[in-house]
């Protein structure tokens, strides 16, 4: 019996710990969430004061049809940038969030912002962009602030302002390094045209020689006309490199030192120019041969785009290291987001190993959004337009998204200019005057000695006589 009682005793006991666990983690559990709850409430009000600064508190006359605007916005696992909610469930801003509270300072009356995230009794995002945005239908003095973009199905229950940032959908792909020596690289550092016209002015530059010698009694151009042809095209390079010619003509000499001046330059133009494309590392997208498994940004419209174009398996990712993991890994063969997420990721990360092609699809822009026959819809809108046509819009691009890195996250060099005749006009027309004085200054000469010969003759006849 004594046993038995000890026994009674121990299950009493244990029964009794049990009860005690399970009513504390109830507690805790109840206390959690009505915690959460309590901060729904009341959320953050002095988020716009930090942003903006004193002048913030500025009192206006008009009358607000809301005096207290309670703002929802979404909490974001990647692209904080956009918006920022700390571990605390705390709205601490944004590019998003510093635009509305701008918007908000240009309005004509005071309204008070009550910041509120979106997220459940665990901390995080409550659904969608779209649950997001239904949460405020029918909500006269409610608001969605965030990196919300502008859809046709979103209309039916929400009304948006005036986009604050242009949207595209791109496609985020691996990079291949590719180099451009092909057969015809040796010609590309001139032009079609200039090679034409270098032609020419080599056949130019032969005629001035033929005519020259030619008048200078020269027995090299006393053949028939086809070899003279022939000499017209040789003539200019023979002379400096094989001494085949031989030049009885002062102005002819003339000629060709400017016109192995004028080949020395165009030569070395030449040579710079050509080691620029064969030093050239091209960017070229690795697109796959079909999209079998696509990344796009949790929450993202962009998972009903990719179904309904691609038909290809989809996955969430969140953040910069995401999309780098699964590009990096294989597991997905591309990543379908917007141009502003995009651009960030290739300013994080560089345009070397990564590329963007696109655009996929071109969307209206990132707005705010607010319930469908607010009375706050049409003067904030105009706000909104106000703040993207002043400084203030490039000043927080520069502060919360890196404006000077984004600059460069170009992924591709463009390809070296081909020289034109103009880059030669100056030369070409150099060579012309000179050919075209050799000519006259040449026939003077010619003129003059036949003259004096004349006259030596006459004198000789006159003697005679």
């Amino acid at each position: 019996m004594k046993h038995q009682g000890l026994f009674h005793f121990l299950v009493f006991f244990f029964v009794l710990l049990c009860v005690s666990e399970k009513a504390s983690a109830g507690y805790k559990f109840s206390h959690r969430r009505r915690s959460v709850q309590e901060f729904n409430i009341n959320g953050r009000a002095d988020v716009c004061a930090d942003i903006i600064g004193p002048k913030w508190n500025i009192t206006k006359k008009g009358k607000s049809p809301c005096t207290t605007l309670v703002v929802w916005v979404p909490k974001k696992i990647g692209f904080t940038e956009f918006v920022k909610v700390n571990e605390h469930n705390e709205v601490e801003g944004g590019f998003s969030i510093a635009i509305f509270c701008y918007a908000l300072q240009k309005l004509p009356f005071n309204v008070q912002p009550i910041f509120k995230p979106f997220i459940n009794v665990t901390g995080q995002m409550n659904g969608t962009y779209d649950d997001l945005l239904k949460h405020i239908e029918g909500q006269k003095c409610e608001a969605v602030a965030g990196d919300v973009t502008i859809r046709g199905k979103r209309t039916q229950y929400v009304s948006f302002t005036a986009p604050y940032l242009s949207s595209e959908v791109y496609m985020l792909v691996d990079a291949a390094h590719e180099w451009n020596q092909t057969l015809g690289t040796f010609l590309r550092p001139f032009t079609n045209r200039l090679w034409i016209t270098l032609v020419c002015a080599c056949v130019l530059i032969g005629i001035t020689l033929a005519i020259l010698e030619y008048r200078a009694g020269n027995p090299k151009f006393a053949i028939p006309f086809y070899r003279q042809l022939i000499m017209v095209m040789w003539f200019p390079i023979s002379t400096f490199f094989f001494h085949e010619g031989k030049i009885l003509n002062r102005c002819s000499k003339v000629v060709l030192v400017m016109w192995l001046c004028m080949i020395f330059v165009v030569v070395q133009i030449f040579t710079a120019t050509l080691s620029s494309w064969l030093t050239l590392d091209q960017l070229r997208p690795k697109l796959p041969s079909s999209f079998q498994n696509v990344g796009y940004q949790g929450g993202s419209f962009i998972k009903d785009l990719i179904t309904d174009q691609y038909h290809c398996k989809v996955q969430a990712l969140n953040g910069y290291e995401d999309y780098k993991n699964a590009l990096s890994d294989g597991s997905v063969n591309a990543v379908f987001d917007e141009l502003p997420y995009i651009d960030l990721f290739l300013s994080k990360y560089g345009s070397d190993n990564y590329m963007k092609q696109g655009p996929i699809n071109q969307e209206s822009g990132i707005a705010f959004a607010f319930a469908r026959g607010s009375p706050l819809l049409q003067i904030f809108s105009e706000a909104v337009i106000n703040v993207t046509e002043s400084e203030t819009v490039m000043e927080m691009k520069r502060k919360y998204l890196g404006l000077s890195a984004l600059d460069k996250s170009q992924p591709n060099r463009a390809l070296p200019q081909s020289l034109d005749v103009q880059s030669f006009i100056g030369l070409f027309i150099f060579m012309g005057i000179v050919m075209i004085g050799s000519i006259i200054a040449s026939e003077i000469f010619l003129l003059e000695r036949n003259n004096k010969v004349q006259d030596q003759d006459d004198e000789e006849e006159g003697r005679e006589d």
